[in-house]
């Protein structure tokens, strides 16, 4: 079995254990998804002690409110959109607390190293990618990394965002356009398929 297809089953059987009670079970949970959840909070705000604390207080809450859970589609997604209201809950109480506007969020910065993979071409690729997200938007930086980190499909992505579903797509398809463009623009061939090559890039940071 391969290792995706274990995380995926032990998710599963994590899932159906954790709401009955099962108390093992949610650190399971926590051991699964605490790394996408870092990196995406890390993301939101560069305060990782703020951000370790939001997600230990988000399964103290999830275990709290599990008798509840039982509607949730897609446990990652919840914990996605749950992680992000509280981080910007904390630092709009710090901002507002210290009457300073330097905590700032939503910066979803990438830098070349992220992206470095060991052949000298795709290290070459990686620079030119980090430039183009650099020049994107904030929530198109966002978009590109709910859909191709994260694994969200687009309906997950517009909870996330607070946007509808067709907005999400247009946000998504004009962040794809214009990367296309940049590394068309310094001559980098074969991204036709700019979606496989973001997926692949972003899946190997797992």
């Amino acid at each position: 079995m391969s290792t995706a297809n274990l995380t995926i089953t032990k998710l599963t059987e994590a899932w159906y254990k954790f709401q009955p009670g099962d108390f093992d079970s949610l650190g399971l949970l926590f051991e699964i998804h605490y790394q996408e959840l870092f990196y995406y909070g890390i993301k939101i705000v560069d305060m990782p002690e703020l951000v370790k604390d939001a997600i230990q207080d988000l399964f103290a809450d999830v275990w709290e409110r599990r008798d509840k859970m039982g509607s949730i589609r897609n446990f990652k997604a919840y914990l996605l959109i749950s992680l992000r209201r509280e981080l910007i809950r904390r630092i709009t109480k710090i901002r507002k607390e210290s009457r300073s506007e330097e905590v700032s969020t939503l910066q979803f910065s990438f830098s070349a190293e992220e992206f470095l993979i060991h052949d000298e071409e795709t290290q070459s690729h990686s620079r030119l990618l980090a430039e183009s997200l650099k020049s994107l938007t904030e929530r198109q930086r966002e978009v590109i990394l709910l859909r191709f980190f994260h694994n969200l499909e687009f309906t997950e992505i517009s909870q996330v965002l607070e946007m509808n579903v067709q907005s999400v797509r247009n946000l998504l398809f004009r962040a794809l356009d214009k990367i296309r463009k940049d590394l068309v623009l310094q001559g980098v061939g074969g991204v036709e398929n700019i979606e496989i090559l973001l997926l692949s890039i972003f899946q190997q940071k797992k």
